[in-house]
């Protein structure tokens, strides 16, 4: 599977950051996907300007997978504290969350 490309309008590349969430939590792509282009799709976003979100539910529910991603460890139990890790399971169940409610943000 492709990851998706940086788009050269906000909109655009928020309409793929959507379409991530979408694929992963329905199963579509791998949770591996998410791991490898999510962060930097955002970026991207957010280099070309301030991110014109639907809402601000919209920009915390993607926020919450900025997060997740952020104490994302392939092996939470390599780590210090593997309590405060997410797996890929947890990742999945999180995107899954944010993409129930993506729909009403």
């Amino acid at each position: 599977m492709l990851p998706p490309q940086p788009a050269t309008e906000p909109a655009a590349g928020l309409a793929a950051l959507r379409g991530l969430i979408a694929d992963v939590a329905a199963g579509r792509r791998p949770v591996a996907d998410l791991v490898a282009h999510f962060r930097g799709l955002h970026e991207t976003i957010e280099r070309q300007g301030r991110p014109a979100y639907r809402s601000k539910e919209e920009a915390r529910l993607i926020w919450d997978i900025l997060w997740a991603l952020e104490f994302y460890s392939p092996d939470p139990t390599r780590e210090a504290n593997p309590a405060e890790w997410n797996d890929a399971a947890a990742l999945l169940a999180e995107v899954q969350r944010v993409a129930r409610h993506l729909p009403e943000a």
